[in-house]
């Protein structure tokens, strides 16, 4: 029974909460630094750099919300590069 409670308790510690924590929180500061800078460039009437601020954003958006989802992306076009799949 001992046993039991204790391994209870280590799965308990394994970071998944800890890990979608920073992930939310990352997200939100990410989100908002974007907005920040394509505020200042509509402002500024900067078109190019807006948009290539929104075509970067795309991706790292991708990488801090859906890390799992992009590890495995990347894991298959490593693949299909290195030609083992």
């Amino acid at each position: 029974m001992l046993h039991q409670t204790a391994f209870e308790t280590l799965a308990l510690t394994e970071g998944a909460e800890v890990k979608q924590w920073i992930l939310a929180v990352v997200g939100n500061l990410f989100a908002a630094f974007l907005a920040v800078r394509a505020l200042g460039h509509f402002l500024k009437k900067e078109w190019g750099e807006m948009v290539t601020l929104l075509v970067a954003a795309v991706f790292v958006a991708g990488i801090v919300w859906y890390p799992d989802g992009v590890k495995i992306l990347l894991g298959q076009i490593w693949g299909k590069v290195a030609g083992t799949s």
